[in-house]
């Protein structure tokens, strides 16, 4: 194996939303065996560079499900963003529906006069309340958060309507709805690294959880999915021993690459 890939929530992470000590040495202890890692996730480079700094090793990272796309020493490798214009017909449409969503852009997140938000958020960004969206850069996700699942569904079905040929529009989590370009996935993020490295793609594993996760353990030879959670009902081959909250990522790296 030349590269291993992680997701964050629902995979290394614990329900927490914690990276715990035994996760943290164990991937230290991958990578002084000489093993390539990646963390690949739905969140933005302010939030998974925290991840980063406390496994405090050098590392890839896919951040906002590929638009962003970083060098182990945190360096930009590529960008896919959502152009301004697309970016506002998709929140013109939220906004008639008022459905809430965050629209991120590097430090900057644009959010609706109705939003409702977290002090997570706003300690790790710069919020910005759409008075008028003629203002909207270039994006790099808009994700739609909703607890109804039914209202999610909703709204999924509401943005294929609209975006199908133009957005990648995935369901991320049980509350959560992500908005990308088109072919922008983790899939691609994985394929840059790959070429960055000089790697064949039988010579990744990957570790995820969710449906922006699906695509990603398709592509890469060893796919392993957690315990428990959506992938683990489709068809792959291997499955993590124990759950997130149990450190099924340090547990399956342990038993497969450390003894």
């Amino acid at each position: 194996m030349d590269l291993i890939i992680s997701d964050l929530d629902g995979t290394l992470l614990n329900n927490n939303g914690i990276v715990t000590e035994k996760s943290i040495n164990i991937l230290r202890k991958v990578k002084e065996k000489g093993y390539e890692i990646a963390i690949a996730t739905g969140r933005s480079y302010n939030s998974a560079v925290k991840i980063r700094e406390m496994i405090d090793v050098e590392m890839y990272m896919i951040c906002n499900n590929g638009a962003n796309i970083y060098n182990k020493d945190g360096s930009i490798l590529k960008t896919n963003l959502i152009p301004s214009s697309l970016g506002k017909e998709a929140v013109k449409i939220l906004d008639k529906e008022k459905i809430n969503y965050k629209a991120f852009n590097g430090l900057n997140v644009y959010l609706p006069k109705y939003a409702k938000i977290n002090e997570e958020i706003r300690s790790e960004h710069n919020l910005t309340f759409l008075e008028d969206i003629n203002i909207l850069p270039d994006l790099e996700k808009v994700l739609i958060i909703e607890d109804d699942e039914k209202k999610l569904f909703e709204a999924k079905d509401l943005m294929f309507k609209h975006f199908k040929d133009s957005l990648e529009i995935v369901i991320s989590s049980s509350d959560c709805l992500d908005l990308n370009m088109k072919d922008c996935s983790k899939k691609m993020g994985v394929k840059i690294i790959s070429e960055e490295l000089g790697i064949n793609t039988d010579n990744i594993m990957a570790f995820g959880d969710s449906g922006n996760d699906y695509k990603m353990l398709k592509f890469v030879g060893y796919p392993v999915a957690m315990k428990d959670s959506y992938m683990s009902t489709k068809d792959f081959k291997y499955k993590t021993y124990l759950t997130n909250d149990e450190d099924g990522v340090a547990d399956y790296l342990e038993k497969n690459f450390l003894k």
